[in-house]
């Protein structure tokens, strides 16, 4: 869960705020910026003054994690259900995955 925080603040520190101020500020409604995910309609929660920028990160934080964790559910009932799932390290280097799908297609998944 760790990783789920930094990689919030990473996405944050890289512009994420500005970039949905301008998407605001162009003239999507804040009900539009739901549709682009959870870090945009608490981003732009925050922008309104709805939330602060801790109580943002709080939220963030916590709705991530519950995605996460439903996201899990849904694979893990979909290996009940039979159908093999190949997992694959997001951490690896791109060539390292590009090789493991590579040979998970040769292997018919």
């Amino acid at each position: 869960m760790e990783r789920i925080h930094q990689r919030l603040l990473q996405r944050l520190g890289n512009g994420m705020v500005d970039e949905v101020r301008g998407l605001m500020e162009s003239g999507l409604s804040f009900d539009d910026m739901a549709y682009y995910g959870l870090e945009y309609r608490y981003i732009a929660e925050h922008i309104m003054g709805k939330l602060t920028y801790d109580e943002m990160v709080s939220r963030l934080n916590i709705a991530i994690r519950q995605f996460a964790k439903r996201q899990m559910t849904w694979f893990r009932g979909m290996e009940r259900r039979g159908l093999s799932i190949t997992w694959i390290n997001g951490e690896l280097p791109l060539e390292d995955k590009l090789n493991k799908i590579m040979e998970a297609i040769q292997n018919g998944f």
